[in-house]
This record gives structure tokens, C-alpha cells and sequence, in this order.
């Protein structure tokens, strides 16, 4: 699955952020145990929560290099293993007891200092119709908070990432869109902007609150915006 996926005016992924990682150091080579465990992490992540999808990626830093570029292998006492790179970067490896135990360098094609692993998050909304509760789409998105904040560990020194809402992009075809918060207090009204585009906030009021969030239009792209 590409991790670049986003909804479009259906069922798809958002992209949340990514958590960035230590950069692959040793002639961009680094330990199969901490894939190991980063992956183990990953898919208990992705079996508790059921709206969210976590993944894995690597990255070259290096502006002209595409990840059709890398080529990846577990360096194996009994011969190289091949580690698959999709378009935007995922890949999953060979989990096996026996080679956590020999723990052998994962090896990447590129110079010292000019990897990235890193950790994507998206949600998994379902369908946005022009009427839906707030929690239905922001729920998740303080989930991925939490989520986030638990991958953190496997990452040391990587930046905190705080989810502030969603960005929603409408087709310039649609004319100036509005999506309103129909909150206790009064409705909230928010205007698409001149690049198509609405922020719909994440906060804690509202999401104990749950009011209805009417859509004028469906929006063409979702995605999840932090700070």
C-alpha cells in the first residue's frame, strides 16, 4: 500500500505524519533488531487500533535519490535476504526468532549519514458523507497522538509531533465550500480559503461534546495536519 495514500471522496488512508528516526549510520547499515522490534510494535499497534494504519519507511535524505533507488538486504549468516521498498518508502522484513538471535546488519545501497527510518500514521475515517459526528473523523486522530508518542521510543531523539486537525481540500470546481460545527455554544462556520482548503480543529471540547459536523461539499483530499 502506498503510504502517500489519502481519501478521495470515499474510503482510503490519510496521511498523519511522519516520526523521524535516527539516520542509518555505519555505511547506512544498522541492527535487525531494531526493525525487529519497530515492526513487532508496529503490527500490535495496527491490531488494538482498528481505524488506524501504522507503517515503516525509509528514506534516502538525499534529494535526488528515490526509494526505487534502494536496494535493502539482511545481511544473514546463511546468505543476503532481500528487504522489498514500496513506492513511498514502507517495507516489511523477514520476521524470524533465528536471526534475532544472530541479529545481522540490515545494509542499505547508500553512503553513511544519508538514510532516514522513519514511522508513518495514518487513519482510517470510512466514508465522509455531508453529515457525520466529530468524533467519527477526530477520534482517530487523537488516537494516532497517542500512538505516535508510543512508537517515540524506538526512535530516540525524534522530534514530538502534536495533531492540531485536518485539512480538508475541495476540488477548485466546487466553488467556495463551508463546513459548520454545529456545537452547543453555536454553530461554528468555516470557510474554504482561495487554495480550496478547510481546518477542521482538534479539540478536546469538542470531542467530549460529539456535535454534528455538516460538509456543503465532499473534499477531494484529507489530511492530517501537526505542529
Amino acid at each position: 500500500m502506498n503510504v502517500k495514500s489519502v481519501l478521495r471522496g470515499g474510503c482510503a488512508v490519510l496521511l498523519l505524519s511522519a516520526l523521524a528516526g535516527p539516520v542509518l549510520a555505519e555505511n547506512a547499515r544498522l541492527p535487525y533488531h531494531l526493525l525487529y522490534n519497530a515492526q513487532k510494535a508496529r503490527m500490535e499497534l495496527n491490531l488494538a487500533h482498528t481505524n488506524l494504519l501504522v507503517m515503516l519507511t525509509m528514506q534516502s535524505t538525499l534529494p535526488d535519490v528515490k526509494t526505487s533507488d534502494l536496494t535493502v538486504n539482511i545481511d544473514a549468516k546463511g546468505g543476503k535476504i532481500p528487504v522489498e521498498i514500496g513506492v513511498g518508502g514502507d517495507f516489511t522484513i523477514s520476521m524470524r526468532e533465528a536471526l534475532l538471535a544472530e541479529d545481522p546488519w540490515v545494509v542499505i545501497n547508500q553512503p553513511k549519514g544519508t538514510m532516514k527510518l522513519s514511522v508513518q500514521v495514518g487513519v482510517i475515517p470510512g466514508p465522509l458523507g455531508h453529515s457525520l459526528h466529530y468524533k467519527h473523523v477526530m477520534l482517530p486522530v487523537r488516537e494516532s497522538q497517542e500512538v505516535q508518542d508510543q512508537l517515540r521510543s524506538f526512535f530516540p531523539g525524534s522530534p514530538r509531533q502534536v495533531m492540531t486537525g485536518l485539512r480538508l481540500t475541495f476540488p477548485a470546481a466546487q466553488g467556495r465550500p463551508v463546513v459548520v460545527i454545529h456545537a452547543k455554544g453555536g454553530d461554528r462556520k468555516l470557510e474554504a480559503d482561495d487554495h480550496g482548503e478547510i481546518i477542521l480543529p482538534l479539540e478536546d471540547a469538542l470531542l467530549e461534546e460529539n456535535p454534528v459536523v455538516t460538509l456543503s461539499n465532499t473534499p477531494g483530499t484529507v489530511e492530517i495536519v501537526s505542529h
